[in-house]
């Protein structure tokens, strides 16, 4: 077997078949070669997200690697479970992360059970992750190349899914893995990578929120003192922090402080006023039961940096972050994930900020 293979092994289990969630991406195309290097049965798998995806890309890799690929139509699925929550959060005047909801709440849920049809011990995708230790003392950890770490996305992911999951990528930085497909499809290995946002396609994030139904309506801008400072086009246009393209000139950078979205109005202020203390979180999950109250390394947006804090669960879900020092703000609707060193220990959504 492939050392690089070693951690996301599981000796205790019988059978070697791996269920390959597939892109037709690089990626994925590495991952699959991987696992069959390191002797894994593999059979690739493809869900289909929108009603335009033929998954033609991903049977072509399958076919060039001689892998059974299977494609499944789960556009119904998808919308239902990711791009109405996307869409419903947007409107309610959050800023989500659909990769956080998709992981969760379709990918890993739908291969894990097409794996237990198929009579498949593991599932596996191309994420930038690890996971190391036997049962039942097996631990979600960061990338070894932190600029490609996707552990943050994978926070939200159960016991019971990471347990049978493998993560062939985690060791590996992305020019490693484009020369490993490269090994045999040039043009592949050579592949850009894809955008963030998987379902927009070609389309800007703000024209497909409008499709679905997100209107531009006129509102405010004003000061921390309630001075309007001008006119912008809605305020789910606006996310908390945001500097770039607020459509307005005031001679001076200014920054997103808070939306109110049920009276159509955006604060902006000055950077230094952009800092908070504290923050609190609903819809906490863990991958392991947590104590009430502990210490940890905090992750506000997917590639940021981390920040000490002590962290107070409560009884409901929900959950105080206090830092240690004071922390440029995030937006409400992103996830925060609680990290000891690389292990990733659990998360949650941001609601209010202080």
């Amino acid at each position: 077997m492939d050392t690089s293979l070693r951690e996301n092994h599981h000796p205790n289990c019988s059978g070697n078949r791996v269920l390959l969630g597939m892109s037709g991406g690089v990626d994925s195309a590495a991952a699959a070669l991987l696992l069959m290097r390191a002797g894994y049965r593999v059979t690739a798998l493809t869900l289909q997200t929108v009603s335009n995806g033929d998954g033609r890309r991903a049977a072509d890799v399958a076919r060039a690697l001689a892998i059974e690929h299977i494609k499944i139509d789960a556009v119904d699925d998808f919308y239902r479970d990711v791009i109405v929550p996307f869409v419903e959060s947007w409107r309610s005047g959050e800023t989500p992360n659909p990769c956080v909801l998709c992981n969760r709440d379709f990918k890993f849920r739908r291969l894990a059970e097409a794996a237990d049809r198929l009579g498949c011990d593991y599932i596996a995708t191309g994420h930038y992750a690890r996971l190391v230790g036997e049962l039942p003392y097996r631990y979600l950890l960061r990338a070894k190349d932190r600029k490609r770490d996707q552990s943050y996305f994978l926070y939200r992911l159960p016991r019971a899914i990471l347990d049978r999951t493998l993560l062939p990528l985690g060791n590996y930085t992305k020019d490693q893995v484009r020369e490993i497909v490269s090994s045999f499809d040039v043009h592949l290995g050579q592949k850009a990578d894809s955008q963030d946002i998987c379902f927009l396609g070609a389309m800007k994030l703000s024209q497909f929120l409008s499709e679905q139904g997100l209107e531009d309506i006129p509102g405010d801008f004003v000061d921390t003192r309630g001075a309007v400072l001008g006119e912008h086009r809605g305020s789910w246009h606006y996310s908390e922090g945001q500097r770039r393209g607020l459509g307005i000139s005031l001679g001076e950078r200014m920054t997103v402080l808070h939306k109110d979205s049920a009276n159509n109005i955006v604060v902006l202020g000055a950077e230094e006023e952009a800092m908070i203390d504290s923050l609190e979180l609903r819809d906490v999950a863990s991958i392991d039961q947590l104590p009430s109250t502990f210490n940890a390394a905090v992750q506000l947006r997917s590639q940021g940096q981390t920040f000490p804090a002590h962290v107070v669960l409560e009884v409901d879900g929900s959950a105080s972050v206090r830092f240690e020092s004071p922390v440029r703000l995030t937006s409400i609707g992103q996830s925060v994930v609680f990290y000891l060193e690389n292990r990733v220990l659990g998360g949650g959504i941001v609601r209010r900020m202080r």
